[in-house]
C-alpha cells in the first residue's frame, strides 16, 4: 500500500515539474541566445538589475552590430555573462549611466551612417537636362 501511495506521489510531483517547465518559453538558440537557460528572474534588487541591464546590453550591442558601427570593448561584447556580472559589482546608479552613454553612441553612429548615405554619390541620379 505504501508503495502505490509512494508511486502516486511521484507521478503528481512529476506532472507539476512538466507543466511548470511548459509554462517557461525557451530562450532562443543560436550565436547569441540570451540570457542563457541556467539563467531565472531572482527577486534581489541588485540581480534584478544586472538582468535587466544584460538584456539591454545585448540588445544594445546586436543593434551597433547590425548598423556596423565598429565599437570594441568589454561594453561591447556579445556576452551576456560579462554583461550579468559587470552590474553584479556595479552601483546602479553607474549601470544606468551606462545604457545611457551606450544610447548616445548608438545615436551617433545612427546620424553618421544617416550622413554618409545622403552625401553618397550612388544615391542620387544625375540631372538630365
Amino acid at each position: 500500500m505504501a508503495g502505490v501511495l509512494r508511486l502516486g506521489l511521484m507521478v503528481l510531483l512529476l506532472a507539476q515539474l512538466a507543466t511548470a517547465m511548459a509554462q517557461q518559453p525557451l530562450p532562443p538558440r543560436g550565436e547569441s541566445a540570451w540570457p542563457p537557460r541556467q539563467h531565472y528572474q531572482p527577486e534581489h534588487p541588485q540581480h534584478r538589475l544586472a538582468w535587466w541591464y544584460a538584456n539591454e546590453s545585448m540588445r544594445q550591442v546586436e543593434q551597433a552590430r547590425d548598423m556596423v558601427c565598429g565599437f570594441a570593448g568589454q561594453h561591447w561584447t556579445l556576452d551576456w555573462e560579462v554583461h550579468y556580472r559587470w552590474a553584479l559589482r556595479a552601483a546602479p546608479r553607474r549601470a544606468y549611466q551606462q545604457v545611457e552613454a551606450r544610447d548616445r553612441h548608438l545615436s551617433t553612429c545612427r546620424s553618421r551612417k544617416l550622413r554618409d548615405y545622403q552625401r553618397s554619390p550612388y544615391r542620387r541620379w544625375p540631372d538630365r537636362r
